[in-house]
């Protein structure tokens, strides 16, 4: 079971996405205040602010597709709500995401356990075969686990640092020792998501804690390797977003394991499986979907993959 702490991480890291932190419509965010560039349906809100309240993609019409959302704040138009698309409105920078990107804040993490882990103070609260030094502090000098003997496995050594067994070295178990607070490594840049991921590390009092942030961690670097080579969707936001699908729906979807090309040419998305249970070949589903009509262009809808999506799974599986 996942402690506290590592799900708290996992919550945080999740609100993030890789380098495209910084791109336009990443940094647009629900409460952020734009200021409206171009409508050619209300010209009257040109130039004016507004406040985001949804980005949702939404269907207004059979024609028109908007994925931002906004109350207008300024103008004669104030208090009435239009949707737009990315390219009508501009986020003003103070409403930009100064935060750090998913990689950023895995590397801020990893930094801060370094320091917790080398040179890192703990207190033993437990220890049956040494009772002796039960409350006294000592020095971390390894997290490898080793074996000690054939009975015992400690994945902590720490030098003794007070009392009659000082400056001996011994090995504990992770609910033997608690962790003393330690200064942490300032982030590169004082934000609101640093303050988050140092108060995470400062509520840290186990070793167990840190097992389960460091296992947190490498899921998320394996996950941003895998999100790495984002193909046909670099500088789009994918369908997997706009349509809201589940974690574990997203991870088996071959729209999500091949994107080197857009879900409309895929046999057997999740998505065709909903309309057409037996294979997932039809994409009359495509033809009405938001995602395509936000970046299909209008081409022709043709299965270009075949064999990897949920219904091969199933075939695999039986």
């Amino acid at each position: 079971m996942k402690t506290k702490v590592a799900k708290q991480l996992e919550d945080i890291l999740g609100g993030l996405t890789t380098a495209e932190e910084k791109r336009g419509e990443k940094a647009l965010k629900v409460g952020g205040m734009v200021k409206i560039r171009k409508c050619g349906p209300i010209p009257e809100v040109l130039g004016q602010d507004a406040q985001i309240i949804d980005l949702q993609v939404q269907e207004y019409d059979r024609y028109t597709v908007y994925p931002v959302w906004v109350k207008v704040t300024s103008g004669e138009r104030r208090g009435k709500i239009y949707g737009f698309r990315y390219d009508e409105v501009e986020v003003l920078p103070q409403t930009c995401l100064a935060e750090m990107t998913k990689m950023e804040a895995v590397e801020h993490i990893e930094k801060m356990l370094g320091a917790v882990k080398t040179g890192g103070t703990v207190k033993i609260r437990k220890c049956d075969s040494l009772p002796g030094v039960v409350g006294e502090s000592a020095e971390i000098v390894d997290m490898e686990v080793q074996e000690y003997d054939e009975y015992g496995v400690y994945p902590l050594w720490a030098k003794i640092t007070s009392g009659e067994k000082k400056g001996k070295v011994y090995g504990f178990k992770y609910d033997e020792v608690e962790l003393l607070p330690k200064a942490l490594p300032a982030a590169p840049a004082k934000t609101g998501l640093a303050e988050q991921l140092e108060e995470i590390l400062k509520s840290t009092t186990t070793l167990g804690d840190i097992a389960e942030i460091e296992r947190a961690i490498d899921e998320v670097k394996g996950n941003i390797m895998s999100e790495a080579a984002t193909g046909f969707w670099e500088d789009k936001t994918p369908c997997w977003e706009m349509l809201r699908c589940p974690e574990a729906i997203r991870n088996e979807c071959p729209a999500f394991k091949h994107q080197g090309m857009p879900c409309w040419q895929m046999e057997g998305t999740y998505c065709k499986l909903h309309c057409d249970g037996e294979k997932g070949h039809n994409t009359d589903i495509c033809r009405v979907c938001r995602v395509y009509k936000r970046w299909g262009n209008e081409e022709p809808i043709e299965i270009k993959l075949a064999g990897k999506g949920f219904n091969q799974a199933k075939v695999n599986l039986g």
